[in-house]
């Protein structure tokens, strides 16, 4: 039996579904102290569309829903954090964790931390968001690098869930 996303009309029609949610998801939480979760529950949406549709769908996903937070959010700084941890990350976790587990690990956490070091610069110097905003310090990457790594792991976990539990539950096959 083929899968519930097999036609590219039903990967298309599932990214747009899953893009909406994400962008109206950001947009509400923007104005919100929840700006973070949101992003956080946004990179859940877009493994979602990598498992259900494939790296190259996510790709084009990752790709319109970036363009579309960039030119529509209020705070274009919650907007790159979400290109860069909602869209990016997610895709390019599939690819690491493909790798032996010491060598991933190390390539996530250099790799979070050069993307946390580009939110803070974008913000700093692009933006000119003030030092109570976007400070660079050694304190702030090591809480972002703790942040991160329990991100991490709460997003495997929510996958493993999701594959083993609820597309099984809702019949989705692949």
């Amino acid at each position: 039996m083929k899968g519930m996303t097999a036609s590219p009309a039903r990967r298309i029609a599932l990214s747009g579904i899953l893009a909406a949610l994400s962008i109206g998801l950001l947009y509400v939480c923007c104005m919100t102290p929840l700006d973070l979760t949101a992003i956080m529950m946004t990179a859940l949406i877009t493994v979602l569309v990598v498992i259900e549709t494939g790296s190259g769908y996510a790709w084009l996903f990752g790709a319109v829903t970036s363009a579309l937070a960039v030119l529509l959010l209020p705070d274009k700084l919650y907007a790159i954090e979400y290109v860069m941890f909602g869209a990016a990350y997610p895709i390019l976790k599939g690819y690491i964790e493909k790798l032996p587990k010491i060598p991933a690990f190390v390539i996530k956490i250099v790799m979070m931390d050069l993307m946390l070091l580009g939110c803070l610069l974008l913000g700093k110097f692009v933006f000119l968001a003030g030092d109570d905003y976007y400070s660079l310090d050694i304190l702030t990457m090591v809480i972002g690098t703790a942040m991160f790594v329990l991100f991490d792991f709460t997003v495997t976990k929510c996958i493993s869930f999701y594959v083993k539990v609820l597309r099984k539950k809702l019949k989705i096959r692949k």
